[in-house]
Parts: structure tokens; sequence; C-alpha cells
């Protein structure tokens, strides 16, 4: 199965390819994570500090071949429905974990890395708070703003909506992939 058609299969929004090179990799965009609006720094094994550095994640990324920038729109009574926002992250967490599965299930050889929004949702509570590491380092994953990833940018540069209107909340998530 096609790649895109494994993505459409979860749901996904938009999902688009990009060239590996237009993903920039920028301290700035990291330096908001330690701003700690989301309350995970310091507190998840896929937050800052605790993920690579800015460097390390440019040469991650940039070692892959491949790249599709996905998006799901969630739609909220108002600007201020939290509820359908932490729904709607765990729901697009839960897709890009699937569409990982499918796509390393399909096509077994293929180098896959996931790259979410917010973070990572797999454990109810973090071990990083009890002072132990990951319990599940092979399902776990950063975020695309803890690699330092600017996604309104990106989505400007691939042409992926950002904004999609009054009353909705869009996730985004990189998909990179090599073929062996």
């Amino acid at each position: 199965m096609r790649l895109d058609d494994l993505l459409e299969k979860q749901g996904f929004t938009e999902y688009k390819p990009l060239d590996v090179s237009l993903i920039r990799v920028d301290p700035a965009v990291r330096k908001l994570c330690e701003a700690n609006a989301c309350g995970s720094y310091g507190k998840n094994h896929m937050c800052p500090p605790s993920v690579d550095g800015i460097d390390q994640w440019r040469d991650v990324i940039m070692g892959f071949d491949h790249a599709m920038i996905v998006s799901k729109v969630y739609a909220m009574e108002n600007k201020y429905d939290m509820k359908v926002m932490f729904e709607g992250a765990r729901d697009f967490e839960v897709s890009l974990r699937k569409a990982r599965e499918s796509i390393k299930e399909e096509h077994p050889g293929m180098d896959v890395l996931v790259l979410g929004a917010g973070p990572c949702m797999f454990c109810k509570r973090c071990s990083k708070l009890d002072d132990l590491p990951c319990l599940h380092p092979d399902k776990a994953y950063p975020s695309v703003e803890a690699c330092g990833i600017d996604v309104m940018s990106l989505s400007k540069d691939t042409g992926v909506k950002y904004n999609n209107g009054a009353h909705t909340v869009t996730y985004f998530g990189l998909v990179l992939y090599s073929s062996s």
C-alpha cells in the first residue's frame, strides 16, 4: 500500500510530501518549549530538555530521504473548548502512531520516524516524573517543536493550511522515511 494511502486511512486532513531540505531546525523554536506554555518542559521524556539537542535533531532529520507533513483538523464549540483540544491532541497522537505501525508493517525495510504535536501521551503518567527511564522508547516520539521545527513556516512552505477557520484546532506532524 502506498504511503499516502496509509496516511489517508488514519484520517489525516492533509498530507503532503516535502523535500527534507525544506525542514529548518531553529534553536528559537526550542526556546518556546523552555517558556513551558504546555506545562511539559522537564516533565516528559519526549520534551526538552530530555530530548536530544537541536544539532542532533538536525542531523537525524537530514539523514532521511523523504518527508511528509501531516495535519488533522478538529471542530470546537468555541475557541476555549479545551475538551476538544485535548481529545484532538490524543487522537492525533494515536493516528500518527498507527500510521507509523502501518508503514512499518507494509514496508518492513523502511526506516520511519514520526514527530508529533505536543508532549508524548503514550503513558497516562510519564515515568520522567518518577525519575525513571522511558517505559516505551519504541512507541514514544517528540513533537516537531521539541526538535526545533517551526510548523507555521513549514506549513506555509508546503501549502498545507495552518489556520482552518474559527472554532477549529489543527495539529501537525511529520513522517520522515528512507527506504533501505
